[in-house]
């Protein structure tokens, strides 16, 4: 199972660098992402020091931090998802919390830039969201 379940193009974004963009007509409720452990790496917070300086600024950038039995750690989207832009107003929100999915929050139409609420799922969303490159 891909962790992105809908069909989705890279193009420059006007929220910020690149985005991830629906390649087709999304209806509302449509599940439109979920964890996939086979294709997304999942590693301890603590051990990112370990890694290479360039290696390390890619997790913190394209990332995402979670608390998992107690725990922080990062999760790097092995698809087009760790593309997705924050927004206040997400066209993606939080599907069902126990099976670790999003959905769409309306229908998303063919073109239309993918966001979500950083906020709502990364502990690092205030550093990211802040330009800084270093985590809380």
């Amino acid at each position: 199972m891909d962790m992105l379940l809908v069909r989705t193009r890279l193009k420059p974004s006007k929220v910020h660098g690149l985005g991830c963009f629906a390649a087709e007509r999304i209806p509302r409720g449509t599940v439109v992402w979920t964890l996939d452990e086979s294709i997304d790496i999942q590693m301890p917070l603590a051990k990112l020091g370990s890694l290479s300086p360039p290696t390390e600024r890619f997790y913190l950038t394209y990332g995402h931090v979670e608390m998992r039995d107690g725990e922080k750690i990062v999760i790097l989207c092995g698809d087009h998802a760790k593309h997705m832009n924050h927004s206040d107003k997400p066209n993606v929100i939080e599907g069902d919390p126990d099976r670790e999915e999003n959905i769409a929050a309306r229908d998303i139409e063919a073109g239309e830039e993918l966001t979500c609420n950083y906020h709502a799922f990364d502990l690092d969303a205030v550093r990211k969201l802040s330009g800084a490159l270093e985590p809380e």
